[in-house]
Parts: C-alpha cells; sequence; structure tokens
C-alpha cells in the first residue's frame, strides 16, 4: 500500500473514531431492554461486541473473587504492588465500563448512521477539493504526497463538466487512454484477494461464526453426491498426495507432486483428485501481441503497433489459458460439440463431467446454466466454484487483479471462459447474499480487460457497488478517464450511479450537474426512464424517437430492469423525477441549447471495427444476451440472432477481421479434431438408428398386441 493511502486510512480512522468517542459520550447512561430490537443495523452490532467485553470482564471479577482464598502465603514487592494497584484499577474500570449500556433502538441506529454518513460526505468532499487542486500537498490530510508522481494529479485532476472527445467507434488503438492511466488506476480495482471469498464477508456480517463452523463449511460437498460415491473419492485422496491439505486450499500440479496453493477457491470433499491440473498458464510474448493487435487495428502499420505494445509491456502483463494436454481436451471438447451444438443432449453432458472429464470447463458452465433454468440452484453455486478452481489451479503465483499483473486478450477460447466464469458467479453470488463479494468479483472481471471491457462491466457493476453503498468509489471512478475517456464508457449505468451516490451524502448540486451530464450523452434513455419508471408525461416520449438508437435503447432497458432495486427511497425518486421534468422541459422549449444537446446521433464517417456490431457495443450486446433478463433481451435486434453466432457458451465470438487472423483468433472449432467428430458423429447417428429401429418394432409388437385383444 502507497504512503498516500496509509495516511489517508489513518486519517479515515481517526475522523471515525472522534465521531463514534464523541457520540458515546454524549449519551446518558440507560438500562437496556431484555427484548432486542426488530431493525438493527449492521453498525449497530458493533456494540455486541462490548457486550462480548462486559461478559468477559465479569468473568475476569469472577475469578478475582476468588483470589482471597490464598492458600500459600505470598510476599508482593514495591513493583509487584504497583502492578497489582494498576490492574485493581482496570478491572473497576472494566466494572463501571460495563454497568453502562446503550440500547440498540431504531432511534440510535438511524443516529449513528447520519453521523457515518456525514463521515461520508466529508470524505467525498476531500477528494473533490483535491481534483479542484484546492488541497495543499504538503498537508497531513491530503489524499496526495509531495514525493508522488506529478502525472498522477494531471492524470486525475480532469475537469468533470468538461465534454468527452473520445469515441471509441473511430479509435481502436484507445489513443485517449495512454497506459500510464493504468498505473494510478490500481486503487480501482481488487485489492485484497481474500475479499473475493464470500466466507469472509459472511464472517464479518455475522461475526459469531467460529472457526469451527466455518470448516464445517468448506467441508460440506459442492453438489449433490451419493455416500458411495463419496467414498470412492475418499479413497483416491490417499492416492494423490497434498489434495486439499487442512486450509482446503493446496493441491499438486506438476512433477513429483509440486503444491500450487489456491488464491480464491477452496477445495470441496465431492472433487475428484487429480495429479495435475487441466490447463496452463503462459506469458504472451511479443509476436503473440503483434498477431492480437493486427487482427484489432487491421489497417496500423506493423512497426507502429510493435512500438505502442512495447510502452504497455512496460507496466502490464499479457497471459493466455490453454490446456495443459492437448490430446485430452480434444477428446473432452469433441464430446461438448456433440451434446451441445449437433445433438442437443443434457443428459450426456451431465455424464460428461460425471465420470468422464470432471474439469471440462465449458461443460461445467453449461451444466450450471441448465440447472439455474431447471430451478436448482442448489447444485449451481458448486459447479461454477469447480470451474473457477480450474483457473485458480493454473494462476501463476505472481498474479494479482489489480489490473497490470494480469491482462487476458480475449481472442483466447479458454481466456473467454474465465470472463464467463466470473460472470456466472457474480449472478450466483447475488443470489446469495455476498454483495460486497460480487462488487469485488466486478472489479476483478473488469481489470483482466479494462480497455476493451468484453463482457461490460461498465454496464452493470453499478448495481452492485451501490447495493454495497460503496458511493465514494462510484464517484471517484466517475472522474477517472477510466470513465471519461471515451463517450461509450460513460455509460447511462455510471452516470445514474453517480447522481444517486451525490444524493445520499447530501450534495444535491453536483447530482443536478451530473443529471445534466447524463442527459447530454445519455438523453434518449433519460427520457424513456423518465415516462416508463418515473410515470413522468408520455408526451416526453416524443422528443427523441428512441428506436432510432439501438445502442440507448439497450442501455435503458438494462438499467430499467434493475431501476427498482437501487431507486426505493420517495425522496430520492422524487428528486431524479423533477430533475429530469427541469432538463426535459428546457430542452423541449429550445433544442439549440449547447449545454443540453444530445451527442449520441449516428455519424456518417465512423468506420467499423471489432468492438461494434452496427453502432452497437459488441459488449453491450453480450452483457444483454448473458444476463438473460427478457425485458433486456427484448432490445435486442433480430440480426443478432440470426447472422452471428450466439452460444451460450461463447456469446459472440470475436470475429475475423483478415485471412491471418483467421489462425489467430480461437474458437472451439480450435480445439476438436476433425476426424474424431466425424467418427464420433457417425457412431451418434448409428445408435440413433438402432434407437429408431427399437421404437418402431416397439410400436408393431403393440399394434399386433391390440389386434389379437380386440378379435378375442
Amino acid at each position: 500500500m502507497s504512503s498516500r493511502a496509509l495516511r489517508k486510512l489513518q486519517n479515515d480512522e481517526d475522523l471515525l473514531a472522534s465521531i463514534l468517542g464523541s457520540k458515546e459520550a454524549s449519551i446518558e447512561p440507560r438500562k437496556t431492554t431484555k427484548t432486542p430490537p426488530k431493525n438493527v443495523n449492521v453498525f449497530a452490532l458493533m456494540n455486541d461486541v462490548q457486550s462480548d467485553s462486559k461478559l468477559d470482564s465479569e468473568h475476569d471479577e469472577s475469578s478475582e473473587s476468588d483470589i482471597p482464598i490464598i492458600r500459600t502465603p505470598i510476599l508482593l514487592t514495591k513493583s509487584k504492588k504497583k502492578k497489582q494497584k494498576k490492574k485493581n484499577k482496570q478491572n473497576k474500570k472494566a466494572k463501571d465500563q460495563s454497568d453502562i449500556e446503550v440500547s440498540h433502538d431504531s432511534e440510535d441506529d438511524r443516529e449513528l448512521d447520519i453521523l457515518l454518513q456525514e463521515y461520508k460526505k466529508k470524505d467525498v468532499k476531500k477528494l473533490s477539493d483535491f481534483q479542484k487542486g484546492n488541497l495543499d500537498l504538503d498537508s497531513d490530510e491530503d489524499y496526495m504526497t509531495a514525493s508522488d508522481n506529478e502525472d498522477n494529479n494531471d492524470v486525475y485532476n480532469i475537469n468533470i463538466e468538461e465534454r468527452i472527445k473520445g469515441d471509441l467507434r473511430n479509435d481502436t488503438t484507445f489513443e485517449k487512454f495512454p497506459v500510464k492511466y493504468l498505473k494510478y488506476a490500481t486503487r480501482f480495482f481488487n485489492q485484497d484477494i481474500k475479499k473475493l471469498d464470500p466466507h469472509s464477508e459472511f464472517k464479518l456480517l455475522f461475526d459469531d461464526i467460529s472457526p469451527e463452523s466455518l470448516e464445517d463449511i468448506d467441508s460440506v460437498t459442492s453438489t449433490s453426491i451419493s455416500p458411495q460415491q463419496l467414498k470412492q473419492i475418499q479413497r483416491m485422496k490417499r492416492l494423490v498426495r497434498n489434495w486439499g491439505g487442512k486450509n482446503h486450499r493446496t493441491v499438486p500440479n506438476g512433477p513429483g507432486g509440486s503444491i500450487h496453493t489456491l488464491k480464491f477457491t477452496k477445495v470441496r470433499e465431492d472433487w475428484i483428485p487429480t495429479p495435475r491440473g487441466e490447463l496452463v498458464m503462459k506469458s504472451l510474448d511479443m509476436n503473440n501481441l503483434i498477431d492480437w493487435q493486427l487482427w484489432q487495428r487491421p489497417t496500423d502499420w506493423k512497426d507502429v503497433i510493435e512500438d505502442d505494445l512495447k510502452r504497455w509491456k512496460k507496466y502490464v502483463s499479457f497471459y493466455r489459458f490453454e490446456p495443459l494436454d492437448i490430446d485430452l481436451s480434444r477428446k473432452a471438447m469433441t464430446e461438448f460439440y456433440l451434446s451441445v451444438i449437433v445433438h442437443p443432449d443434457h443428459e450426456a453432458l451431465i455424464n460428461l463431467i460425471s465420470s468422464k472429464f470432471p474439469y471440462h470447463i465449458p461443460s461445467l458452465l453449461q451444466v450450471a446454466l441448465i440447472t439455474i433454468r431447471q430451478g436448482d440452484r442448489s447444485n449451481t453455486n458448486g459447479l461454477l466454484q469447480r470451474a473457477l478452481f480450474v483457473f485458480d489451479r493454473a494462476l501463476k503465483a505472481c498474479i494479482n487483479f489489480d489490473v497490470l499483473s494480469c491482462n487476458l486478450p480475449y481472442i483466447y477460447f479458454f481466456n473467454r471462459q474465465f470472463y464467463l466464469a466470473i460472470f456466472r458467479y457474480i449472478l450466483a453470488l447475488a443470489q446469495r447474499g455476498a454483495i460486497t463479494t460480487a462488487a469485488e468479483w466486478c472489479k476483478v472481471l473488469w481489470s483482466l480487460s479494462p480497455t476493451e471491457d468484453p463482457l461490460g462491466c461498465r454496464y452493470f457493476m453499478d448495481h452492485y457497488l451501490l447495493l454495497n453503498n460503496d458511493y465514494q468509489y462510484i464517484i471517484e471512478v466517475s472522474k477517472s478517464p477510466l470513465i471519461n475517456s471515451y463517450r461509450q464508457w460513460y455509460t447511462f449505468g455510471i452516470s445514474l450511479a453517480t447522481v444517486y451516490s451525490y444524493i445520499k451524502i447530501d450534495e444535491y448540486e453536483k447530482a443536478r450537474k451530473e443529471l445534466k451530464k447524463c442527459f447530454y450523452y445519455h438523453g434518449p434513455a433519460l427520457a424513456t426512464l423518465f415516462v416508463e419508471k418515473l410515470v413522468g408525461d408520455p408526451s416526453f416520449s416524443d422528443i427523441f424517437t428512441i428506436h432510432n438508437y439501438d445502442s440507448e435503447l439497450l442501455e435503458a432497458k438494462a438499467y430499467m430492469a434493475r431501476f427498482g432495486a437501487i431507486w426505493k427511497d420517495p425522496k430520492d425518486i422524487n428528486f431524479l423525477h423533477q430533475e429530469i421534468l427541469i432538463i426535459l422541459n428546457e430542452y423541449k422549449e429550445d433544442k439549440t441549447l449547447s449545454d443540453l444537446k444530445f451527442v449520441a446521433e449516428k455519424e456518417e464517417d465512423v468506420q467499423e471495427n471489432v468492438f461494434f456490431i452496427n453502432d452497437i457495443p459488441i459488449n453491450l450486446l453480450r452483457f444483454a444476451i448473458l444476463s438473460e433478463e427478457s425485458s433486456i433481451m427484448a432490445g435486442i435486434p433480430a440480426y443478432i440472432w440470426s447472422d452471428y453466432e450466439v452460444y451460450e457458451f461463447d456469446v459472440l465470438p470475436p470475429q475475423p477481421t483478415s485471412k491471418e487472423s483467421l489462425e489467430v483468433l480461437e474458437n472451439v472449432k480450435s480445439f476438436i479434431n476433425d476426424k474424431d467428430l466425424a467418427i464420433s458423429q457417425a457412431a451418434m447417428l448409428q445408435d440413433e438408428d438402432m434407437m429408431n429401429q427399437i421404437r418402431q418394432l416397439s410400436l408393431q409388437q403393440y399394434i399386433q398386441q391390440n389386434e389379437i385383444e380386440t378379435n378375442e
């Protein structure tokens, strides 16, 4: 952690301690009631620690009361007398303190919430002052230190009211976002890999969970399994050294049984022990990176691309996942392709991971999706964890999800499977109520490729951040180049999330400014939201013909699907309604207003590139399809389903831009042997013909039997 972060953390802790100290000092002591309050704030649980300390102090007093029964005379020296006297004073003080308890009624909780809200508000204001240049770098309360690079100030001291000029439709090289921006953006991504374990969140929420209970949870099977199968797996563990370990985080991974420590998954009891992993993580050399960029930038010179990559490789490490055993992977992928694409068969796919290939990632993800649709969510989480385990087992020890140490180009098939596994896991975590962990995984997913953002984290991560009350994070990131470098990065969800965050810290004027900025880039979406969700005047829907803007329509539908989960307070909704009404009235009266002019119109000189399909961001389309929300998917143009590959295990894979890129891009067929596929398909057809003959014979026998019974 940098000196700036340490100083900020210390100041925040001191400020919070002073607030809570003054709060407790101002409360008069009173007796507590035996009945606990019905509405207890999470922060009120801090008082339970005081209760525990009270019990401990009482226990200490009871043990101290036994001291007068002395069987052996003890001579106390002068120093020991002082220590004994000091100890008695401490015990007396603890006793006096234990007699004073603050009741946990809703009134006190509300007051504490207000104090913490003020604390957050002051913290956000301090950041705003720094970005405006009003803070002295030598001050102890600054976010920056004098020793920090001046470029940091240049990068993040931007004018948020200045219009975003970058447009990804004309820029596949990300010229508006140089690599130096990533150097100072690490704080927006995962800083502690422990936060990726939902048990850490549950332990913080329910601090009375004992280590023994957590151990029991780790020992539970991830999917339903028979006792006979579990016994067989237990026997197999004896043959595979270093499988699981006491902390469930060690696995063998290589010749000689070398130990690999897992980062974010734990070995479950029903997972079949194997001496080696399924995948290997390889660093991309310059030739690989040039091939990747030639696909992304087919009109650029190779020398120019190489110079750009040299600058990026100084700070960013690029990797790809690939099968460790190519032949075994081809067999598994061939059967998967037959069971999913050629001849869909759910039972065959389930049998594939149950007996033959228990760690085949596409099959695990596909079966997890099947269980969700069948309403069996109990097995879904275990299957997703097993898929993530395969990647965790392949991760290099030096990997952190801080945006610099691990960038995964989306052109590689198993890289895309990692993206997909994380996306599905985020949805599963949200279903389990682990919102903080889901928000951290959003940051991980974003960090793997923040420029391309292949699954559109900027379109949905705000939802989990707001559910987790990360208002300061949203405000900070909304002012960073990660959002303001390109129009497409300033999404409808991020913009309204920033408005909501300002409202929550009582910065209403800033919320109004942010709402105007939102209208400037998302006018049709905002008008649609006003009419459909805020019960606004339907005549405002005629201001924009939103169906002329496929991208805006899709963004609007994506946000409105989760609008009610965030905007619940009538006061907040009323503010949003009134302010949007003012903006729409001004625009309706004078459409030439420079500060309200909508800028998302299509441009004639826009070139087709790999990040768009007919002017719609491809990552927005991927997110809309993967969400499986019917209201969102309704906004997807029909030609997407008919003209493009929309596999559930690989949604809208990258398309070649040249003949050379055909060999660079990986898809499911890249790991299938055509000869094996033909043989397997012929065998499947033969089995199907035989089954048809059996059915035909059974039908004839049935007819003959009925004829005999009729004649009788």
